[in-house]
C-alpha cells in the first residue's frame, strides 16, 4: 500500500512486527481507508492518544494481564529428591 503521506527523511524510526487479532487488524484497515494515511500513522496516533493512569497504563486498557503481579508463593522443592515428570 503506498500513501502519499511519508515521514521526514532521516526521521529515526524502529521496526515493529506483531500479530493481532483478526478483529483488530480490520479496525486498525478500516481507520486507514477512513484517514487516507499509513497504518504507521495510526498506530503512532493511537498509542499517543492514551492519557496514563497512576499506574502508568493508559485509562481504559484491558490489558490481558495484570502489571507487577506478585509473585507465587510456592514451596521450595527438596533438592535432594529429583522432580518427577508426567507424560
Amino acid at each position: 500500500m503506498s500513501s502519499p503521506i511519508r515521514r521526514k527523511r532521516g526521521t529515526p524510526t524502529v521496526g515493529v512486527q506483531v500479530d493481532l487479532a483478526p478483529d483488530v487488524k480490520e479496525l486498525i484497515d478500516r481507520y486507514i481507508d477512513a484517514a487516507g494515511v499509513p497504518q504507521w500513522a495510526i498506530i503512532e496516533a493511537a498509542i499517543r492518544a492514551g492519557k496514563p493512569g497512576t499506574n502508568g497504563v493508559p485509562i481504559g486498557w484491558d490489558l490481558p494481564v495484570a502489571l507487577n503481579q506478585p509473585d507465587l508463593d510456592l514451596e521450595a522443592l527438596d533438592e535432594e529428591e529429583p522432580m518427577r515428570r508426567t507424560a
